[in-house]
């Protein structure tokens, strides 16, 4: 457990211990500061900064959360007096970053640029553990999509390039698509990341159910979930319940030997705990993906004459919880003629079930990179950031609609 000096974390997890408050299993802190921007034509229309705290106290499932971070609100969600319980303080958040560094890294002509940052500590079992997460940089296009990266981002987020008038329907039916590494994210997010989720598993709600060590996928690839990642947005070094991260193997060569776990159901699969995130100090911790990191690959990119369509950038992914059917929403990217882009695409949609779509899995290479995309990551309306590693793919069968 890892407490930070001069906060009073662990006198107040101490006092908590002492107390002994009936069935409370943790009780989890968090303050966020987030600043945006609005911008139009290059030009700052807009700005704004909000702040969010709150506590969490959890007993047997349920959740008594209120905002606010002092011994008063603490006491009211524990039922300790707060005469009992000392005095506290999550470490400092950062103040916001200049608009002229946002606008360096972030060169957007219009949308929405966002900064955010986040502390958070889990107080169990009379000890306390601070968690530490990495600023974030959103960046919201004009037609609704998100990037997300970390703050300062590596590399200036790029300004996007509108579809030409010359974009084009793609011809339905099933075909082969090549996935650039940003659009690739989306796909292995939605292919292994919740479903691989210890809760879908368990429930039986996952394709990949019942599975484990048996090969899922064609090629040789390896997969990690990796919170330790800081250059990537789905990170930290403790998870929601404390329980120091660590890197989490999903598929060793295109084999299933993991899944992403929570202490509740961290028994059930004989592994550790460390994938418990929480949405907010008013939702649960629940077992969720952080990074995906893609491995395996050949060092060059499966080769466009292979494909009839490459998809440079997705708008949304999901499957069906019933049907297991893989839905992606195509944002950009080009038709294929004789191995060259040969006309910009028009939205559209892929489909197919997912174990088809894992299937169809027919190559993946070139160097693998991080990516903007996915940026945030829903589930049940619990949304988180999450980021992702990952080489160009190719898959066979996929249906256009």
């Amino acid at each position: 457990m890892v407490d930070v000096p001069g906060s009073g974390l662990a006198a107040l997890a101490a006092a908590i211990g002492r107390a002994q408050p009936r069935g409370l299993v943790d009780l989890y802190l968090e303050a966020v500061t987030e600043a945006w921007w609005r911008l139009d034509g290059g030009a700052v229309v807009g700005h704004g900064v909000l702040r969010r705290e709150g506590v969490a106290a959890r007993r047997d499932g349920l959740i008594a959360s209120c905002d606010g971070l002092d011994r008063t609100v603490v006491a009211e969600v524990t039922g300790i007096a707060a005469a009992r319980l000392d005095a506290f303080a999550l470490p400092d958040l950062p103040a916001p970053p200049d608009v002229a560094a946002v606008r360096e890294r972030a060169p957007l002509e219009r949308g929405v640029v966002r900064w955010r940052a986040s502390r958070a500590a889990v107080l169990r079992d009379g000890a306390a553990t601070a968690i530490r997460r990495p600023e974030l940089l959103e960046v919201t296009r004009p037609d609704g999509q998100r990037l997300l990266v970390g703050w300062p981002p590596a590399t200036p987020v790029p300004d996007d390039e509108p579809v030409g008038v010359d974009a084009v329907a793609p011809r339905p039916g099933r075909t082969t698509v090549l996935f650039a590494p940003a659009a690739a994210a989306v796909l292995v997010h939605e292919l292994f990341g919740h479903p691989l989720e210890g809760d879908a598993l368990l429930a039986g709600g996952s394709p990949w159910s019942g599975r484990f060590g048996s090969r899922i996928v064609p090629l040789p690839l390896d997969l990690d979930d990796d919170p330790t990642r800081f250059d990537l947005a789905g990170s930290f070094d403790a998870d929601d319940e404390g329980t120091p991260a660590a890197a989490r193997p999903l598929l060793r060569g295109g084999e299933l030997v993991g899944a992403l776990t929570d202490r509740a159901c961290a028994t059930a699969f004989g592994l550790p705990g460390g994938n418990a995130r929480r949405a907010s100090v008013h939702a649960p911790p629940r077992p969720r993906l952080s990074n995906l990191v893609v491995g395996g690959g050949s060092d060059e990119p499966p080769p466009r004459s292979a494909a009839r369509l490459e998809v440079t950038s997705l708008s949304a992914g999901s499957v069906q919880p019933h049907s297991g059917l893989l839905v992606l929403a195509v944002r950009a990217g080009f038709t294929l003629r004789g191995g060259e882009r040969h006309q910009p695409l028009q939205p559209c949609t892929l489909s197919a079930p997912v174990t088809a779509a894992c299937d169809g899995l027919r190559a993946a290479g070139g160097a693998a990179v991080a990516s903007a995309e996915p940026g945030w990551c829903g589930k049940d309306g619990d949304v988180l950031p999450a980021g992702a590693v990952t080489p160009w793919l190719l898959v066979a069968g996929l249906e256009v609609r």
